[in-house]
């Protein structure tokens, strides 16, 4: 859900910049095209955002859930869970059925393999696993050590977040806005139509709202 918000923030700024384009070159100001393309721009947020949230509701397997699933069938340590909505998204022919539902992402034990476990949101059945070697990477090996050196786990991360809604996504973070050390949780609160986010303390579990998040809904500035 995440990688959604980036792309369509990129969108945003393409279609606002090209409408300001073509309103100078018919010799106006410009300001209605881009006002209308923004207008434009957020009803369509609005609708991915009841898709996406209908799609969290609609399924019967938490993230807790599907973490378990994942590591029944490739033991290791989770670096990550994603309720993956590519069912409201346009698909290429060659895409698979796998690729809805959760996605749980396990360390494998020698800590160079890693698997993404494909499990179905409403029956919890694996639908598939791909595997990857990432040994001789740098980013992996400081990703391998900070996952390793977590206390608290991605399991666990997400039980303690649940209480604030429906998990969607779990993953560790290093972001510089972001405490250091902890897990990155994005929650459907009840009744609501997009994800909050929340940090979980990789040490002690504490729970509490990501920054960034809080100052974008409040229109704070850096």
């Amino acid at each position: 859900m995440k990688r959604k918000l980036v792309l369509a923030t990129a969108t945003a700024v393409a279609l606002v910049t090209g409408g300001t384009a073509v309103a100078l070159a018919a010799g106006g100001t410009g300001a209605a095209p881009v006002q209308q393309a923004r207008a434009a721009l957020d009803r369509g947020d609005d609708r991915d955002d009841e898709r996406d949230a209908e799609a969290a509701r609609e399924a019967r397997i938490t993230a807790v859930q599907a973490i378990d699933a994942a590591v029944k069938a490739r033991p290791g340590t989770v670096v990550s869970a994603e309720l993956d909505d590519d069912k409201n998204d346009d698909k290429d022919a060659e895409d698979d059925a796998d690729d809805d539902g959760w996605e749980v992402v396990v360390l494998g034990a020698r800590g160079s393999t890693t698997h993404t476990v494909h499990i179905d949101p409403v029956s919890g059945r694996v639908l598939g696993t791909d595997t990857d070697d990432d040994s001789g990477s740098d980013d992996d090996s400081d990703d391998v050590a900070a996952v390793r050196s977590a206390k608290v786990s991605a399991r666990q991360a997400a039980q303690t977040a649940a209480a604030k809604g429906i998990v969607t996504s779990v993953e560790l973070t290093d972001e510089d806005d972001a405490p250091a050390g902890s897990w990155d949780v994005s929650v459907l609160p009840a009744g609501g139509t997009h994800d909050d986010d929340w940090n979980v303390d990789v040490k002690t579990g504490a729970l509490a709202p990501d920054k960034d998040d809080h100052d974008d809904r409040n229109g704070d500035d850096d």
